[in-house]
Parts: C-alpha cells; sequence; structure tokens
C-alpha cells in the first residue's frame, strides 16, 4: 500500500478508534490524545504494516493499549466531581435530604458492581486499596468502574435537571 492509500485508511479509521477510546478513558480530549499518539506512531512504522492482515483490528488493539497505559500513568485516582461536591452541601435541610434520596435512587439503578463499588466508597467509606482487595479487582479497573459510574450518574443528573426545568 502507498503512502497516500495507508493515509487514507488511517483517516477512515480515526472515528470508530476515537469511540473506543473515549469508552475506555471517558473523556473525549484525551481519547482524541491517544487516538493521534497511536496512529502517529503507525504512522511512523508504515513500512512495516505489510506484514499486517487486519489494519483496523491493529489499530484497534494499539489504542486500547495506549488508553490502558495512560490510565496506569495517572496512578489511578477517582477525578473529583465538582458538582457532586457542590450538591454535597453539609447543611441538613429538606433539599438536602431529597438530594440524597434522588441520589440513591440513581445509584440504585447503576449496573450492579458499579453499585456495589460506590456504595463500598461512599456509604462504607473504604479506601480504594480496600475495595480491590475485596473485590480482587486492578487498581485500572477500579478507576474504570468508577468513572463509567460516575458518568453515568451525571448523565441522569443531567437528564433530571432538564426534565424538571422543563415542567417549569
Amino acid at each position: 500500500m502507498d503512502n497516500e492509500a495507508f493515509k487514507k485508511s488511517l483517516i477512515q479509521l480515526q472515528p470508530g478508534l476515537q469511540k473506543v477510546a473515549e469508552s475506555i478513558l471517558n473523556d473525549a480530549d484525551w481519547a482524541a490524545d491517544a487516538v493521534q499518539d497511536t496512529l502517529l506512531k503507525i504512522w511512523d512504522h508504515r513500512r512495516r504494516m505489510n506484514r499486517v492482515n487486519n489494519l483496523e483490528g491493529y489499530c484497534v488493539a494499539a489504542v486500547k493499549r495506549r488508553c490502558i497505559d495512560l490510565l496506569r500513568e495517572q496512578q489511578p485516582s477517582v477525578p473529583i466531581d465538582e458538582e457532586a461536591l457542590i450538591q454535597a452541601d453539609t447543611t441538613f435541610d429538606d433539599s438536602f435530604e431529597e438530594r440524597y434520596r434522588q441520589a440513591r435512587a440513581l445509584i440504585d439503578q447503576l449496573p450492579e458492581r458499579q453499585r456495589e463499588i460506590i456504595l463500598m466508597k461512599y456509604e462504607q467509606e473504604m479506601p480504594n486499596t480496600e475495595i480491590e482487595k475485596a473485590l480482587q479487582i486492578s487498581s485500572t479497573n477500579l478507576y474504570t468502574i468508577l468513572s463509567r459510574a460516575y458518568k453515568t450518574l451525571r448523565e441522569a443528573m443531567d437528564r433530571q435537571n432538564h426534565n424538571s426545568h422543563e415542567r417549569e
């Protein structure tokens, strides 16, 4: 394959690779960086790519590896969700109790593993290392599950807020 055809192939694969990276990293900008880094490396080694039978499969695997490397480099820690902090007001008035009921209802709708980890972390106040040991999972896996749970909760809260604004 000549350089122009190879370049065209990589450009066509980019949107799909972006989706793969976003599903792992849960961040569009970070995912775009991971895909760009990966595609640049592949481009630099394009002469060796003649040996690759399935360019798409090779690129997907390379992007996944790059995403995992990025997560490992982060020394997995749970990102602070500023919205959740704002909503976690320390005053215990009626609105706090209502927000707690709403949040708990959303947590109860999470997939079982995400719900279990969120409850261990916030209700049982277990540190990440204890959760990892109790569930026999890696820190990277814990980070990924928490990130997905936070994203699901944020989206559900946004939908709730949007629906309540429509009613007003």
